[in-house]
């Protein structure tokens, strides 16, 4: 059995399923742009880089690219207030934690810092977590490896007792760019597909997975 001594992990879809809120105020930002609202499944899709590329995606697909700085605003203000209305760890995420409590994890994830913090925190998530590193901190956002490098410095680990964990390919690149471990995991918002495409050392079906590969 693998001796991991850090975990990170990514938030949206390994973590949390937080999909519905997200694509509900996508769809509430389409509303009062007067755009066609998008289905859900497409929603996802672009999910996993961070708030503003996935709304100028959207609203470019949606015919109204002008339309953008609006929607990066309303989209915002929305999802501040409806970020927990549906979002809720996925089964078994709870008991994988307590399993590892005494090993360090850290967040890092390409969601804004203050939703990130917002979303562990009422979800009681937070104390379980050395760190939470957002897409809009000091950091380049995933998958550059900038921030695994200083992770690997601060808590005095090697690549090789260090695991990401994430559901979609920009996980996997920035395990692989910063040569640690890399666990992938089916039950995100991403196909198995991407995943397979650029490559990984573990796959999991659910979070207990993790106790499988990695418990004492």
């Amino acid at each position: 059995m693998k001796k991991i001594k850090l975990f990170l992990f990514d938030l949206d879809g390994t973590l949390i399923d937080s999909k519905r809120d997200i694509a509900d105020s996508v769809n509430h930002t389409m509303r009062v742009l007067g755009l066609a609202e998008i289905p859900h499944e497409h929603i996802y899709e672009y999910v996993g880089n961070g708030v503003t590329p996935l709304i100028q995606k959207l609203v470019e697909e949606a015919g109204g690219p002008e339309a953008f700085p609006k929607a990066l605003e309303v989209f915002k203000a929305h999802y501040q207030e409806h970020l927990l209305d549906t979002t809720r760890p996925f089964p078994g995420v709870g008991e994988v934690l307590h399993h590892f409590w005494d090993i360090p994890k850290v967040v890092i994830t390409n969601k804004s810092q203050g939703y990130s913090e917002k979303i562990l925190k009422g979800l009681a998530m937070e104390p379980f977590f050395k760190g939470t590193y957002g897409g809009d901190t000091q950091f380049p956002k995933k998958p550059d490896p900038s921030i695994v490098a200083h992770l690997l410095k601060s808590f005095q680990v090697s690549p090789q007792e260090t695991v990401i964990i994430g559901d979609s390919r920009v996980d996997m690149e920035t395990g692989h760019n910063a040569h640690i471990l890399t666990c992938a995991v089916t039950y995100g918002f991403r196909p198995r597909s991407e995943l397979e495409a650029v490559g990984y050392d573990y796959l999991i079906e659910n979070p207990l997975g993790l106790i499988r590969l990695f418990g004492r």
